[in-house]
């Protein structure tokens, strides 16, 4: 059995929350190890069809024939109210109570919802987060934001719910499409973008298709320490945890107008292009130089991902960032760019300047 090959953890001292974090190869398998499943009245595992296809088999031999498996429709298109209803109802079936457990065992829409629906059944039941993509491995598992997709926009309704524990595996990163795969290093760069430049200018110099296990890890766990860094310094969003919004406000925006054609974006692939408009915006808004423009290009180039959307979406993603919960009086707020590693919150931009951004990134 492998080690554990890093222990981060998330500290928010003013709620008395510590979340460790494990990061490391094959470590799934040692979860009854971490964590004393038979404190625990019930135990579920909440997983998508595709993880229960590729890892059920696995997490069944590990969980045990005790355990409650639920499983859930694949796709940001489940992300809704009725999959946390059928989540609920089987807990609620199988006789969960205030003392039960959740393990959600998937992607990032899987940790969303099981948090979502951890949180608020019998008003909150311990949960732990078992990412099975890098994107999730490096966001939506870590800081305690979860929720469901409502009213055609990203993230409108959920709670902030911590896990118990989260234990981030590469091993499970090995039946990911390579498409999936790629997607989940726009978050890595992201927080390289923000917070640390040293780790930008590694990034840059990496060959992303062709990464071992120990630098996959040793640069997971790096991603895993920076949003860790912030969140503890701001919980609930009400200042620098801004910053790792980057590139969401118009990400989200191209994300959800995606959903409704037959080519919808990962949420990567979308964050991705929102980070090149944003990036664009720092740029006419001299915060940062064409030179640093240019080095964000060539690494979402490098890392194949996407830059562009068709020029369908121009008259429609205004539209839909002015939905976006993280304005204030129907004006948007901005995170950018000023210089990388560095990052600026709650700006307000010219139209002028906000149209000529999104016009960059159409085709």
């Amino acid at each position: 059995m492998a080690a554990l090959k890093e222990h981060t953890r998330l500290n928010i001292t003013s709620d008395k929350i510590s979340v460790p974090i494990y990061v490391g190869n094959d470590i799934f398998s040692e979860i009854t190890s971490i964590i004393s499943l038979k404190n625990y009245s019930k135990v579920g595992v909440l997983m998508d069809k595709n993880v229960a296809y590729h890892w059920g088999e696995a997490i069944h031999n590990v969980i045990g024939k005790n355990a409650v498996y639920i499983t859930i429709p694949a796709g940001e298109d489940h992300k809704e109210l009725s999959t946390v209803e059928k989540v609920l109802t089987s807990m609620l079936e199988h006789g969960f109570d205030r003392k039960s457990l959740l393990i959600n065992f998937g992607g990032g829409m899987v940790c969303d919802i099981g948090g979502f629906a951890a949180s608020t059944y019998m008003r909150g039941i311990s949960f732990v987060n078992m990412p099975t993509t890098l994107l999730a491995q490096t966001d939506a598992a870590i800081g305690g934001k979860t929720g469901i997709d409502f009213g055609g926009f990203k993230n409108m309704v959920g709670s902030f719910a911590h896990p118990i524990a989260i234990l981030c595996d590469t091993l499970l990163l090995s039946t990911l499409p390579e498409r999936e795969f790629r997607s989940g290093f726009a978050e890595v760069i992201k927080h390289a973008l923000v917070s640390d430049k040293r780790l930008f200018y590694t990034l840059a110099e990496e060959d992303f298709g062709a990464m071992d296990e120990d630098k996959l890890a040793d640069i997971l766990s790096h991603s895993c320490k920076i949003k860790c860094t912030v969140v503890s310094k701001d919980a609930d969003e009400k200042g620098l945890r801004k910053i790792l919004n980057f590139g969401h406000t118009i990400g989200h925006a191209i994300e959800m107008l995606s959903q409704d054609t037959n080519n919808p974006l990962l949420h990567g692939e979308a964050i991705s292009i929102g980070m090149i408009a944003e990036a664009k915006l720092s740029l006419l808004s001299g915060l940062i130089t064409k030179e640093d423009f240019e080095r964000i290009e060539n690494i979402m180039a490098k890392a194949s991902l996407p830059s562009r959307i068709n020029k369908s979406y121009k008259n429609k993603i205004y539209s839909k960032m002015l939905g976006d919960k993280k304005n204030e009086k129907r004006k948007i707020k901005w995170v950018l760019l000023k210089g990388i590693g560095k990052a600026v919150i709650d700006e307000e931009q010219p139209d002028k300047l906000i149209t000529k951004a999104i016009e960059y990134i159409l085709v």
